[in-house]
């Protein structure tokens, strides 16, 4: 003991050699008091056995594997709060065995002494097995203001807003560090992201507390563009032409469509649906052909309209292909778009 301090304490600069209370008090912490000098040099740095979240004892809670933020014991915090860590406490995890390191936050101090607790993603990037030991040390990163995101599934395209989807996930994170490979959760299906620039680029890490940060994204690991080749709707080539189709050949020879209103004409020898004959209330038959009475129109009936009407169609369509629809019988796998398109001419 010096001075009424344990060696394990640091004794405020002045103790004993008559500075006065003004000198002191500029030379401690910023009005700290109690927790001796603030010395920016000092750092947290511990050894801990690293376990994933899902081992953590009581309730699961799944929803930890889905941020960047970890779990230490209250002993961490007690150290903490002594070397006055500024907030929000950034910290720096390495893999000394295979230098590998990355960041995050902390959320809470409930861990069993000696224990760190790790989301999933991070347990992954250092190659980390369940009792391994990592070390954690304090750490400070700047602000950042741009980082571009790769996701690792085309599916991350099917988000309507992904923009929003990511800015509600970041919540869950205080770092961002380049070539991490993190974890959300949307919508009950969980989605890979890989941080592939980030800026201020000076650092590996940056800081996403209270910053404004620009998000830029790569297309997805996987993703293949649209052909450029696509249908476009037809349009008419001038009046009665046929449209061609990419090979050169219209698609009326393509379909033989032809044969195909040739062989509706058989369908004019049939007997017409509604044509039949009628009886008078004597019971004499009605002929096809009455006389009109003085000073009235005559009306054909019904069935010569339909008759004459369908000589007409077959007569026509011996001459012209198109002057009648024709049931499309087409093989397997082949489409049909749609008929020639004729303009309307214009009335004078």
């Amino acid at each position: 003991m010096f001075g009424g301090y344990y060696d394990d304490e640091e004794a405020p600069i002045g103790h004993g050699e008559g500075m006065n209370p003004t000198d002191i008090w500029r030379a401690m912490s910023g009005g700290r008091a109690g927790y001796g000098l603030y010395n920016p040099h000092q750092k947290f740095s511990e050894y801990f056995r690293c376990y994933p979240v899902v081992m953590m004892p009581g309730v699961e809670r799944e929803n930890l594997n889905y941020g960047g933020k970890i779990i230490l014991p209250p002993s961490a915090l007690n150290k903490l709060t002594r070397l006055n860590i500024s907030y929000p406490m950034l910290f720096e995890l390495t893999n000394e065995e295979l230098e590998l390191k990355t960041h995050a936050g902390v959320l809470e101090f409930i861990a069993e002494e000696g224990r760190v607790y790790l989301p999933q993603w991070m347990m992954e990037r250092l190659a980390l097995q369940p009792g391994s030991l990592v070390v954690i040390t304090s750490t400070n990163l700047p602000q950042g203001s741009f980082v571009k995101i790769e996701p690792q599934s085309p599916d991350f395209l099917d988000i309507s807003d992904p923009k929003a989807v990511l800015e509600n996930a970041l919540r869950n994170f205080t770092t961002l560090t380049a070539d991490d490979v993190f974890e959300i959760k949307y919508n009950n299906k969980v989605y890979r992201i890989r941080v592939l620039e980030i800026k201020p680029s000076s650092r590996t890490g940056i800081s996403v507390v209270e910053t404004d940060l620009e998000v830029d994204f790569a297309p997805p690991v996987g993703y293949v563009e649209p052909s450029a080749r696509g249908t476009s709707t037809p349009r008419s080539m001038g009046s009665g032409s046929l449209v061609p189709t990419p090979d050169g050949h219209s698609m009326a020879s393509l379909i033989n469509y032809r044969h195909l209103a040739s062989a509706s004409g058989s369908t004019a020898s049939l007997p017409s649906p509604v044509a039949a004959t009628g009886r008078r209330l004597s019971g004499r038959p009605v002929s096809s052909r009455t006389s009109t009475p003085a000073g009235q129109i005559a009306v054909p009936s019904l069935s010569d309209t339909l008759s004459k009407g369908s000589e007409f169609a077959v007569s026509k369509s011996k001459s012209d292909v198109r002057a009648i629809p024709a049931p499309l019988r087409l093989p397997f796998g082949q489409l049909f778009f749609g008929y020639p398109v004729v303009p309307v001419k214009g009335t004078s």
